[in-house]
């Protein structure tokens, strides 16, 4: 009996593992890239207002 329980352990680890693994890979990768995204976006917000105060001065 406890042969089977450990058998279908294993079974459920090689099947979720792979999946799991992979899905932790890719999120660790995008979470760097969103970082990055952000930043960006912040940016581009203080450009934007600069730009929206140099022209609110010249009209």
């Amino acid at each position: 009996m406890e042969n089977s329980v450990i058998a279908t352990f294993i079974t459920g680890i090689s099947q979720v593992g792979f999946p799991i693994m992979i899905t932790f890979y890719l999120f660790t990768r995008f979470e760097k890239k969103l970082d990055q995204l952000s930043v960006n976006i912040s940016s581009l917000i203080e450009v934007i207002k600069a730009v929206i105060k140099d022209e609110s001065k010249q009209g």
